[in-house]
């Protein structure tokens, strides 16, 4: 029977508004911890996507159907109203069609993919596309979240209002938190939720009254403040902040977030974002209005602006700036922030075709560490103009190629200039299933125009040195045992380059790469056209690896490498005290290792024969249990530099507590670098997380000691600060 054929059914509707208005809650409940024992979900799982039902006819099953009563129809007995996925289940059923309306007058279902609703009664106009149910109560499918309301009116301006609403993630009739509402009003066209006299409690306790608030409803962005966070370190006093998000256009928003420190003062922190057809900006800046301290007002501020010129044409532009020296040791987060020597500001174009790259681009340079001498401050470059070309010639395996470069280095004090940097070559390469040979033939020449600024020296000095190389490399692989492909991949790399005197040459940008196996099959040791080495050297290496032929994933794998100078090394950068006339670099040995998905070793070595010693060590090893317990574990070694362990740990005490810790600590300098201790709780339905962390905050050894809150109530949202991630494939 399909006398309703056609129209929107009342509880559909009634469904549709509970679900546009806890969509998002039931997503982020369903995103809750996976390994408590908590109530499964009432029906299956949320659909990513929901069908459209609008075409679907309607059927109407019933027991008993009396239609002889032109006023009103009634259906009663187990009565079934289903539309596609959609099904509404009551006992009596009663149609006036004179006034196109529906009457429940006992309780009712209504059950879809996304969502199960019950109430008392119910009544529906089809004519004026209004309508109120009374003591509703409904339940979110795959997820937790639920929620009862005195009732809920449907009128005809595509507006709802529900009276006396409850909401919550937890389980049972004394949930843990709770969010109530005298009214609630959702307008749909404009996607906007209004709630008043809105309370949160956590047991049972008030956490949070508003007596006005309004959210957006649907995926269209709506200017509001979200959750506060604060924290509390021994150096800046106790922290608060509250963020309010401000949607200024479709393509541009902001976020600002007044933060108040005790020992500090007032800050103003903002994030400022701008996306258009071609173009995307982003503003993140800190204000501190006259610290407490210093008595000075401090800031930090990065700009980034990105912009597409066409398709082959693009530019760039990073502005990084800080009022002082300290503004990083005061307010840095951690140690990689406070250790900054420089910001890096920079403005550039940049092209590329089929075969060719060219940038264009102007930096400047603050520099924030004390410790750095005037004279070895980093040069501007205004501009740097870059060029590169790599041309096949036919199918004959030959390429020509073109690297060049002219800078203008700048800078207060010392010798500047332009320096101008070619290096062009020709290329052979053939590679087959089985191996590869690639052969090049080039000269890098160097010339420079300088203003020697009182120095004594050649304002026109110049260099020009041929380079030449030949590569090749094998594979072969077998069948093992096992199943998996082990492969064997031999490899020999010869460099020739002839000296050439250059130490009249200046140092404008110049320095040398940490040793390490991509240097095995490099041309030049140095960063930077002001050296270029000499060599007359070999390189042997050999790979092997162990895949998963279904996956192709590496079980193990394993690099052996070193070089063997035929010739000492006779370029040097300025006082360098590296040994040049040895016979063989450090062996080099990397092996990784993944017994399974749960388990990540590996260890890199590079051995010095000559002095019998070790250069340089790591160990890393990532392990996850069954239970969910993590361990992370990496030393590092570099001989009179570096000499430091990191280890993290998260250990569940039971399907509910956890207990987190890392220590970093440097062996070299008996110093602790970080340390870091919490204990987090999660049930169904919340989660609290609470975290004491010290670190080095200066180069000078002073430390910041910091307690981070956060609370999260699943389905809602988080207050507090979150603290940095434990292990670093954690995202945030």
């Amino acid at each position: 029977m399909n006398f309703l054929a056609g129209k929107p059914g009342a509880m559909m509707t009634a469904g549709s508004v509970i679900l546009l208005m806890l969509s998002a809650a039931g997503a982020a409940a369903q995103d809750g911890g996976t390994t408590i024992a908590c109530p499964g979900p009432a029906i299956a799982p949320v659909r990513s996507e929901r069908p459209d039902n609008r075409g679907e006819p309607l059927y109407l099953q019933a027991r008993t159907f009396n239609a002889q009563n032109p006023v009103a129809a009634r259906a009663s007995g187990d009565v079934a109203l289903r539309r596609g996925e959609q099904l509404f289940e009551t006992q009596e059923l009663e149609y006036l069609p004179q006034a196109s309306r529906v009457r429940v007058p006992g309780p009712m279902i209504y059950r879809d993919q996304n969502l199960i609703l019950s109430a008392e009664s119910a009544e529906y106009s089809f004519a004026d596309s209004a309508g109120e149910l009374s003591g509703v109560t409904y339940q979110l499918a795959g997820a937790t979240a639920h929620g009862t309301a005195d009732s809920m009116v449907l009128d005809t301006q595509d507006r709802s209002v529900l009276s006396m609403l409850r909401f919550t993630t937890c389980p049972g009739d004394d949930p843990q938190w709770l969010l109530t509402a005298d009214e609630l009003e959702l307008n749909h066209d404009e996607g906007v939720g209004i709630a008043r006299g809105a309370k949160l409690e956590f047991m049972d306790l008030p956490l949070l009254y508003l007596p006005w608030i309004s959210f957006p409803i649907d995926s269209r962005r709506k200017s509001g403040f979200l959750y506060p966070h604060f924290s509390s370190a021994n150096d800046n006093g106790f922290e608060v902040g509250i963020p309010y998000y401000w949607n200024i256009a479709p393509n541009r928003d902001a976020t600002l977030t007044p933060r108040y420190f005790t020992d500090r003062g007032f800050m103003l922190t903002g994030e400022l974002r701008s996306l258009t057809r071609r173009s995307a900006s982003t503003l993140e800046f800190d204000y501190l209005f006259d610290d407490k301290v210093t008595d000075q007002n401090r800031y930090q501020y990065t700009l980034n602006h990105g912009f597409a010129i066409n398709r082959k044409w693009n530019s760039t532009v990073v502005v990084d700036r800080v009022s002082d020296d300290q503004y990083f040791q005061d307010f840095g987060l951690s140690l990689a922030q406070t250790a900054r020597q420089y910001l890096h500001s920079r403005a550039g174009v940049n092209g590329s075709g089929r075969y060719w790259t060219f940038s264009m681009l102007a930096d400047d340079f603050q520099v924030i560490d004390e410790s750095v001498a005037e004279d070895s401050e980093p040069y501007r470059r205004l501009p740097r103009l870059a060029y590169n070309v790599l041309r096949p010639l036919g199918a004959s395996g030959f390429q020509l190629g073109l690297d060049a470069e002219i800078v203008n280095f700048d800078r207060d004090v010392g010798v500047t200039g332009v320096r101008s940097d070619l290096y062009p070559r020709i290329e052979w390469g053939m590679a087959q299933y089985w191996g590869f040979l690639r052969a090049t033939a080039g000269y890098r020449h160097t010339s420079y125009n300088l203003e020697l600024n009182g120095e004594t020296g050649d304002s026109s000095p110049d260099r020009g040195t041929e380079i030449l190389t030949l590569d090749s490399g094998m594979y072969f692989e077998r069948s093992l045992p096992s199943g998996n492909v082990q492969t064997l991949e031999p490899r020999i790399f010869y460099l020739y380059v002839p000296y050439e005197d250059q130490d009249h040459l200046p140092d404008f940008d110049t320095g040398e790469f940490t040793f390490g196996f991509a240097q095995l099959f490099h041309t030049n040791r140095f960063t930077g056209a002001d050296r270029q080495s000499d060599a007359n050297r070999l390189t042997l290496a050999l790979g092997t690896r162990s895949l998963d032929p279904t996956t192709g994933r590496d079980r193990w794998s394993l690099q052996l490498g070193q070089i063997f100078y035929f010739d000492d090394r006779r370029v040097r950068l300025g006082n360098q005290s590296m040994p040049l006339d040895v016979d063989t670099s450090p062996f080099v040995a990397e092996f990784s290792w993944h017994p399974f998905t749960r388990f990540t070793g590996r260890i890199g070595v590079q051995w010095n024969w000559e002095n019998r010693e070790l250069d340089l060590g790591t160990l890393g090893v990532d392990y996850t249990s069954r239970s969910g317990a993590r361990l992370g574990f990496e030393y590092r070694f570099r001989r009179d530099r570096l000499d430091q362990f990191d280890i993290r740990h998260l250990w569940p005490i039971n399907e509910r507590w956890r207990v987190i810790s890392r220590l970093k600590y440097s062996l070299e300098e008996s110093d602790l670098l970080e340390a870091q201790a919490g204990i987090e709780y999660e049930s169904c339905c919340w989660a609290l997380r609470l975290i004491s962390r010290r670190y080095l905050r200066s180069r000078g050894g002073d430390e910041r000691d910091a307690i981070y809150l956060e609370l999260n109530l699943k389905g809602l949202g988080s207050f507090g600060r979150q603290p940095a991630p434990l292990f670093y494939d954690e995202a945030r």
